[in-house]
């Protein structure tokens, strides 16, 4: 669990100092207590689903950007290549955990 980007998306205007862990955060708010390391926890279980799908479509963004001059109607082995992006497009939603990514044809 990366802490620094729960305090920064749950505590967004919170003056705390963290670099990786929970011990290393110390927390400069004086009318709010510091978050237990729990309650952090808690906060990640209810947000790290949705941050994994955003990853997984960013990289499919990518992966079909990098491969549009494939879609051209010249190019060697188009078929291949449209099958091989259209199982990009649909990833995202056939995704489960540990998935890995279509590969590109040879």
């Amino acid at each position: 669990m990366n802490y620094y980007e729960i305090l920064s998306h749950f505590y967004p205007n919170m003056n705390y100092f963290c670099i990786d862990t929970y011990e290393t955060l110390e927390w400069y708010e004086t009318d709010k207590p510091k978050p237990s390391k729990e309650s952090l926890a808690s906060l990640y279980e209810t947000v790290k689903d949705k941050w994994e799908l955003e990853l997984i479509r960013e990289k499919r963004n990518k992966l079909l950007k990098e491969s549009d001059y494939t879609a051209l109607p010249d190019f060697p082995n188009r078929e291949m290549w449209l099958v091989y992006r259209q199982a990009l497009r649909d990833f995202p939603s056939n995704f489960t955990s540990g998935m890995d990514f279509p590969l590109p044809p040879k």
